[in-house]
């Protein structure tokens, strides 16, 4: 006898693999933030947490206190031991923010980032300080913590400042809190910023928005306390990596590549033909370069740790091992 087909209800429960890679992403996210709370450490989801991150998930914006930031890389490696993945890459875009993607240690394209700050700030102005932040966080359903509904809007006004965010979008988003929120928030933005919206309405947030984002400067300051070490350690120590693919189905393997590794793991992606000493301040820039050869001359100019040399038939596995092996070496010991 012919097998029977499967029922409607039996097709609904064969999960997918992007299905199937959100639930671990989620699990993993909601299991790292009770773990800060059993080593002690207040932290804090900046927005989305509600829901445990069942949702289309890629970067988590959370803030931890001062003495926890330094702190991080190897208490989320040590968590990630414990969860069966790895940490691959971790790229410091602010004196005090930084940026941990981890990955499950089986399935590399199965990746979070975790994107920390103490102070929220921007190119050296701090909006909010890391105080603030923490300030009558609120416990979620799920065991983690999310900011107050003051303290979150205070957080998107001046995220959205600092983005240049639309301010028609802006309006939608802050007309979904209270009245007595935006109230405060109002208060703030006049006591804090010498700043007062006439209204909620789109066409009073612009100008506001606006000023605020004018109060932040354009360019990181070199005389912060922290850039210039921040910056000379991105140029000695770069977080791109080479990736030496061979030129057997060079742009199959190229494509593969950036499917996995282009969206979280690097800022950019960038396929070349050859190697050109052009490509340094992209090395430098947190590119992922995938190259059919690298000449013998850069080899050995270049740090070891920031080349990969593909074998035949290899998988995307070795190359996470390998960014997580540099992390080891640069950020845990």
């Amino acid at each position: 006898r012919s097998a029977p087909l499967p029922t409607q209800n039996s097709k609904s429960n064969i999960q997918n693999p992007a299905s199937i890679s959100q639930t671990r992403s989620a699990a993993f996210t909601r299991g790292f933030f009770t773990f800060l709370e059993s080593q002690q450490v207040r932290s804090a989801v900046l927005h989305g947490g509600e829901d445990g991150f069942e949702r289309d998930l890629s970067d988590v914006d959370f803030v931890v206190d001062h003495p926890t930031l330094p702190l991080l890389a190897a208490l989320i490696d040590d968590y990630c031991a414990q969860a069966g993945w790895q940490l691959c890459q971790v790229l410091r875009h602010e004196t005090t923010a930084a940026y941990f993607v981890c990955s499950a240690t089986d399935d590399p394209a199965c990746a979070v980032a975790l994107d920390a700050c103490s102070d929220y700030q921007r190119n050296g102005t701090v909006f909010i300080p890391a105080e603030m932040l923490l300030e009558d966080r609120q416990p979620l359903a799920w065991g983690g913590h999310g900011l107050s509904p003051a303290t979150e809007l205070r957080y998107r006004f001046a995220k959205a400042a600092a983005k240049n965010k639309d301010a028609t979008a802006a309006a939608d988003e802050f007309a979904r809190y209270p009245e007595n929120v935006r109230r405060d928030c109002a208060a703030w933005l006049d006591a804090h910023w010498r700043i007062s919206p006439v209204s909620w309405d789109a066409a009073d947030l612009a100008p506001a928005l606006a000023k605020l984002r004018t109060k932040s400067n354009h360019r990181p300051s070199l005389l912060q306390a922290g850039a210039f070490g921040r910056i000379l350690s991105r140029i000695l120590r770069p977080t791109g990596l080479v990736v030496i693919a061979g030129r057997h189905d060079f742009d199959a393997t190229a494509a593969r590549l950036e499917s996995v590794f282009g969206h979280l793991y690097f800022r950019r992606f960038r396929k070349c033909q050859r190697w050109q000493p052009a490509l340094l301040k992209d090395l430098v820039a947190s590119t992922l370069i995938v190259v059919p050869e690298l000449g013998a001359f850069w080899t050995q100019v270049l740090p070891a740790n920031c080349i990969h040399r593909m074998i035949p038939g290899e998988d995307c596995q070795a190359i996470a091992k390998h960014l997580q092996q540099r992390c080891k070496c640069r950020e845990t010991r």
